[in-house]
């Protein structure tokens, strides 16, 4: 089985094309939102006791990748993951969903389990708790799943997602989505 980054269960719960535009067809543009992202992730602060860089791994899921951050709170294991934009009054579904796949990942890879863990906003200095509920796991199932089925698919997935989620995005000239939703890009 091929094993799959775990960061990008966070991408094809906010844009399956996307993901498809990324990882399939290796259309990944470094634009000042991934770069800013990147190095805010080198940055990572960790305490003393404290973890950053964390490699875990699913083999029932084939999901490999790094935790941000691993901190104790009361001798509970949390992981932290690190994002650049701003906070909403909870985390964001993709966030939420990439951040119980590392928890799902640490139990099987390191023996530890997390009960919840959090997502730092980095543009308003804010966290979001993220309870990891049976929910939530099976989100993140249903992702992989749709992950796989993209990896065997001939061609990327229609344009899903509303015009503000494309602002930004590192791929856009590549998926073109307001063509597709005047219904030009039929094509593709």
């Amino acid at each position: 089985m091929e094993y799959l980054p775990l960061s990008k269960v966070n991408t094809v719960v906010y844009c399956p094309r996307r993901f498809y535009l990324e990882y399939v067809l290796g259309e990944a543009h470094a634009n000042h939102h991934l770069i800013e992202g990147h190095y805010l992730h080198e940055r990572a602060y960790t305490e003393p006791g404290e973890e950053s860089g964390l490699w875990v791994w699913s083999d029932r899921l084939g999901l490999l990748g790094v935790v941000d951050r691993l901190e104790w709170r009361r001798g509970e294991a949390c992981p932290v993951e690190y994002k650049l934009g701003r906070a909403k009054e909870e985390a964001y579904l993709s966030d939420a969903v990439q951040l119980a796949a590392q928890a799902l990942c640490l139990r099987e890879s390191r023996g530890i389990k997390a009960r919840r863990g959090f997502v730092y906003y980095h543009k308003s200095h804010t966290r979001r708790e993220v309870v990891f509920t049976p929910e939530l796991f099976r989100a993140v199932e249903a992702a992989v799943v749709r992950m796989r089925a993209l990896l065997q698919s001939p061609r990327p997935p229609r344009v899903e997602v509303p015009p503000s989620k494309c602002e930004g995005c590192s791929v856009q000239g590549a998926c073109q989505p307001e063509l597709w939703r005047k219904g030009v890009a039929g094509w593709a």
